[in-house]
């Protein structure tokens, strides 16, 4: 990765019209009163230049001897994250296909490029005989006892490479060139490619043509994952994004797996990180906000529901810990009235429990703690906010995956 091609921003960055329209990046920006600001986290490369945006709280200038390793572990946990579930961006235009392509992958490893089992028929005298064919073709010799019929047809099989062999062979090749930004690609020594790639459009027609001549699953699935990949090299040519709109999904993933694995308690507002957490955090399914009585009485209403972020419920303590992952560009300055509604919710339902409520944002700094809301000589809430180092998150999760 050369640095001196790289040219390196913030997610929630302000850019002028013109840096937008050269990169072409409109559609990965969010405008407000006439200015626009950076809203994905990822890489877009363009001409062999690099455009790299780092999440929010990522310091560029102080962290500048770090920047090449951290850019491709992001890379590597968006690309393993949409590997394995698909992105969360749906409809994100021109992205790498990255689930296509590690399916494609898959199918190499498992069962290496894809071969035909094809019939032939030769003459000869050794082998399976194919009467139908040998007594409709041969020569035929009438003698007292019978007929004898020479030579015989012989049936037998050998594997045929097929078209679609081809296609994962280009594939495979194709993404290898893009190794030094999307780690979990594979080099791949391929052999030539068939001059037939240099008209993709004609390779989609003629996949699309055969998918309905396969019937098992396994190679629908594979000619699917082909075409996919071979329509976003026709649209792409050399300009590779891979990136996400929605970084704050990521981070929730993220400190979902940091608490469950470095939470150790809550003491003086602040939380106690260390190694071999027995404390779990979860995401619940949606409830309602209302009693089953009035959900029952109500009629055309809408009913309204809230899904909180990351809780942990100890009964045998009598303690309910909840958390809300914030992905803001700056420390909080305004009163966050979801996380207070979810404190009055859990304090009806969990009536003798001591509620710990927190945010959890991203910063550049070590942890530390700020007080959102305290109304502990009011009714008992109490609200901290918990800021948490982006680099400490990362290199823990990338760990994990």
């Amino acid at each position: 990765m050369d640095q001196q091609k790289i040219e390196i921003l913030n997610d929630g960055q302000t850019v002028d019209e013109e840096f937008v329209k050269t990169w072409e990046i409109l559609d990965y920006c969010d405008q407000y009163n006439g200015t626009l600001t950076i809203s994905f986290v990822g890489v877009i490369i363009k001409n062999k230049k690099i455009l790299f945006s780092f999440p929010k709280h990522y310091n560029v200038t102080t962290l500048r001897e770090n920047q090449t390793s951290c850019m491709k572990q992001i890379l590597y946990i968006l690309s393993k994250n949409k590997a394995t579930y698909g992105s969360f961006d749906k409809g994100l235009k021109g992205e790498f296909p990255v689930k296509a392509y590690h399916d494609i992958l898959n199918h190499y490893k498992k069962y290496g490029l894809y071969l035909s089992n094809e019939s032939y028929f030769e003459n000869g005298y050794e082998g399976n005989v194919d009467w139908n064919r040998t007594i409709n073709k041969s020569n035929k010799i009438v003698q007292k006892n019978g007929v004898i019929f020479f030579p015989f047809v012989i049936k037998k099989n050998r594997d045929k490479s097929v078209f679609i062999s081809e296609c994962m062979n280009y594939v495979l090749a194709d993404a290898s060139n893009y190794r030094d930004f999307i780690t979990t690609i594979i080099p791949y020594g391929y052999t030539k490619i068939n001059p037939i790639f240099k008209n993709l459009k004609l390779v989609i027609n003629e996949l699309k043509r055969i998918r309905n001549l396969y019937f098992k699953d396994i190679e629908k699935i594979l000619i699917n994952n082909l075409i996919n990949y071979i329509e976003w090299k026709s649209k792409a040519k050399d300009n590779v994004r891979l990136l996400t709109l929605k970084f704050d999904n990521y981070w929730e993933m993220m400190i979902d797996e940091y608490l469950n694995d470095k939470f150790i308690d809550i003491q003086c507002d602040d939380i106690i990180w260390g190694e071999s957490s027995n404390i779990k955090f979860y995401k619940p399914e949606m409830e309602y906000v209302e009693s089953k009585e009035t959900i029952e009485k109500s009629k055309n209403r809408n009913l309204y529901k809230v899904q909180y972020d990351h809780i942990s419920i100890d009964n045998e303590n009598k303690r309910v810990i909840i958390f809300d992952s914030k992905y803001f560009n700056n420390e909080v300055n305004e009163l966050n009235y979801k996380q207070l509604f979810y404190h009055y919710n859990l304090m009806q339902k969990y009536k003798d429990f001591k509620i710990y409520n927190g945010l959890l944002i991203p910063t550049e700094r070590e942890y530390y703690t700020k007080v959102h809301i305290d109304r502990m000589d009011l009714d008992g809430v109490k609200i901290i906010e918990h800021y948490i180092n982006l680099n400490d998150v990362l290199n823990h999760y990338s760990k994990k995956i």
